[in-house]
């Protein structure tokens, strides 16, 4: 089997597509896999070190552009769209999957003139423009969340989750885990604010260190700062005098995530599925600046199941994140309650589903044209 990734820029649209490539590789070693990404996105540091071959594109998103710019920018995807017609063909894959940004969009529609087998990844509860577009004529569209499906035609769209890496789905299958408070050790709180809009979370949780004084001694604090944030951070904690654990970046998020009684972040479709997957209680602070505002739609869909608290970021303070993580600290049954309604939504073996759906998929059409051969 040959397959085509497309899209990336953010860490939200290529990961999920790097553990679902994943899932292929561990199904069938031999199947070859090439990812179509856009010039200046993330994809041209992280792929390569993944292995995967990696084409890049010159196209840039049209939404927030007018004038002679949004023209350029038609352009440049009208281009864009002519040079993924001639990769496809030199490649010749059996289905091309979008894993969202603009970048997908010129690779799956130049699939759907040549008769490829197209999908697309919608990791949020509120698609993007390129994914709506592109929804209406893909054979499959993948969602993380219920509320999705209303942006997509019935019968092509599938709720599978987001797919997650192995190193997180090795740690979600470890059964050993409980919650520290019922073992009588610190209660551990994880705290990190993904690639944008972590100095507000930082420092609104130093803010609320200072209402956390008297329990503090019973916390256990990890703290991702991210670069920018994380000598302010760590002189911070040092003028309060309290002790936690700061980390510019955490690369095995598996493990912490595995010893955390309740997570503090923003409300990214990545972040939600491996919480939700872990079965973890969290305080959600949606970053306001995302697309349309998609992450404080991600996190009413889990504060209304019940399954989150949110703070949207205009009632963010020092006391109002302090009074959530005490509340949840003082109450173990409300934590648990939390815990057990993220697990309910979790949906780990996402790389699963989508893999069984989508290689049907591509089967059928085999099968179709050996038919017609005979």
């Amino acid at each position: 089997m040959k397959l085509v990734f497309a899209g990336g820029g953010t860490g939200g649209h290529l990961f999920p597509a790097l553990a679902l490539a994943e899932e292929f590789k561990k199904r069938d070693s031999a199947t070859e896999i090439v990812f179509i990404g856009g010039l200046g996105g993330l994809e041209e540091k992280i792929v390569p070190r993944y292995g995967y071959p990696l084409k890049l594109l010159s196209v840039q998103g049209v939404k927030r552009t007018k004038g002679v710019k949004r023209l350029l920018a038609l352009v440049r995807a009208f281009n864009s769209t002519l040079r993924a017609i001639a990769i496809l063909r030199s490649i010749r894959p059996d289905g091309v999957i979008g894993s969202g940004s603009y970048s997908s969009a010129p690779v799956v529609f130049a699939a759907k003139l040549l008769g490829i087998k197209t999908a697309i990844l919608e990791q949020n509860a509120l698609p993007g423009l390129t994914n709506k577009i592109l929804g209406k004529s893909v054979d499959r569209v993948y969602i993380s969340f219920e509320e999705a499906r209303k942006f997509f035609p019935v019968l092509r769209t599938v709720l599978a989750g987001n797919p997650m890496r192995g190193e997180m789905l090795t740690r979600i299958s470890d059964k050993s885990r409980e919650p520290v408070w019922r073992k009588g050790k610190k209660f551990t709180v994880l705290v990190f604010g993904g690639s944008q809009g972590a100095m507000a979370l930082n420092a609104a949780f130093l803010d609320a260190a200072e209402y956390l004084t008297d329990i503090w001694g019973d916390l256990r604090v990890i703290h991702q700062t991210g670069q920018k944030g994380y000598q302010y951070v760590k002189e911070a904690y040092e003028r309060k005098h309290l002790k936690a654990e700061l980390y510019e970046f955490i690369d095995y998020m598996a493990d912490a995530y595995y010893c955390s009684d309740l997570v503090v972040c923003r409300a990214g479709a990545t972040s939600i599925a491996e919480i939700t997957a872990f079965g973890l209680a969290s305080v959600l602070v949606p970053y306001p600046f995302a697309s349309d505002n998609h992450q404080e739609v991600n996190a009413g869909c889990l504060a209304r199941e019940g399954a989150a608290l949110m703070i949207p970021q205009d009632k963010l303070t020092g006391r109002t994140l302090s009074d959530a993580i005490r509340r949840l600290y003082e109450n173990p049954a409300e934590l648990e309650a939390l815990r057990s309604r993220a697990r309910s939504l979790g949906k780990p073996g996402a790389a699963e589903t989508i893999a069984d759906n989508f290689s049907a998929v591509i089967e059928s059409k085999s099968s179709l044209t050996r038919s017609a051969a005979l």
